[in-house]
């Protein structure tokens, strides 16, 4: 018992210093040659606390969806849980390239709190398609009252709003398929148990899937004949979604930008989003920046414009993704010290 005792604090610690270890590289990455103390110190601190306090509310808004379902499928899901849950998606989605790393950060600990996996990952799928009908829908939006139209962006960055909109949609449909249509979900159990490295599993093995398939199905049944929780997800994915295309907003008038309106602004950053958000980038790295100074030019004052950008970036992703990084530890920990006193 002890080796295993030992075994498993050892495993802790390795993860912990991966963890920090990515998390010091993504902030040195982002963060690396900019003046970020001086664009903090110009900041107004009224607008920018409350561009802070938006992304707060973004990760307890999230948390709340995610706690949702897993409520409707018979858990018990503390405020402190459904926080690590937020912070881990956001956390591991923002390391990994197009976002892949969040929902399997999330079942870990989710499955390290006892929650099943066909519960946990029911609650994420229910989760993301929220999500995605909201940013789609603001995408969609921004694309004909964004002050700067997106059919009349020259150059490559033409093709990728076209192609972000088409991955997102597919996005949509194929959860809404898994979701809600047996036949659908059917098919892709049916293909998961066909992949190669499947084929050659045990019977026992092969049980516990489709064990895990029905479960899933009954977690899917039960969300079908309590419609009205879906209905305050989307409801709160709004409201997230809408604190998190704030933030440039928010940022912007922190340095000065006072002729920059909310809806515009707002408008703007949801189609940025919905055209970057899918692409094979950890935290679609690079391209963001690039489309925040082709698509908020002319919005912002030149002058401040980059200054906006580097807050902006700085309050929607590094802060978070420390925030998010610290929170999930000890969140974890306290947990778990909770765990052995009792």
């Amino acid at each position: 018992m002890d080796l295993l005792k030992k075994k498993s604090l050892w495993l802790s610690i390795i993860v912990l210093l991966i963890l920090c270890g990515a998390t010091v590289y993504v902030l040195h990455r982002e963060l690396a040659g900019q003046d970020i103390w001086g664009t903090l110190l110009n900041a107004d601190p009224f607008w920018f606390s409350m561009a802070v306090l938006a992304m707060v509310l973004y990760f307890i808004a999230d948390g709340m969806n995610i706690a949702r379902p897993l409520r409707i499928s018979g858990h018990k899901i503390s405020f402190g849980q459904m926080l690590k849950y937020s912070f881990a998606g956001f956390f591991f989605s923002s390391i990994t390239p197009s976002s892949t790393g969040g929902q399997p950060g999330q079942l870990y600990f989710m499955a390290k709190d006892g929650i099943k996996v066909h519960s946990g990952a029911f609650s994420l799928l229910c989760t993301l398609l929220s999500f995605q009908i909201i940013s789609v829908s603001w995408g969609i939006v921004g694309a004909f009252f964004a002050p700067h139209g997106l059919w009349n962006l020259d150059g490559k960055y033409s093709y990728v709003f076209p192609i972000g909109f088409i991955l997102n949609l597919a996005i949509i449909v194929t959860l809404a398929c898994v979701l809600f249509s047996r036949k659908m979900a059917c098919f892709f159990a049916w293909a998961y148990l066909k992949l190669p490295g499947k084929k050659s599993s045990k019977p026992g093995e092969r049980y516990a899937s489709l064990r895990s398939f029905a479960g899933y199905r009954r977690a899917a049944k039960v969300m079908r004949q309590n419609k009205a929780v879906f209905l305050k997800m989307l409801l709160n994915s709004f409201v997230q979604i809408t604190l998190y295309f704030s933030v440039p907003f928010l940022c912007a008038r922190a340095l000065g930008a006072d002729s920059l309106d909310w809806f515009s602004a707002v408008c703007t950053q949801g189609a940025l989003f919905l055209s970057v958000s899918s692409l094979p980038l950890p935290g679609a790295a690079g391209v963001t920046e690039y489309g925040y100074a082709l698509f908020f030019d002319g919005l912002i004052p030149t002058g401040i414009l980059g200054s906006a950008l580097l807050l902006s970036r700085f309050c929607n992703f590094v802060l978070p993704l420390a925030e998010s990084g610290i929170g999930m530890i000890v969140l974890q920990l306290k947990q778990k010290s909770l765990r052995t006193k009792r």
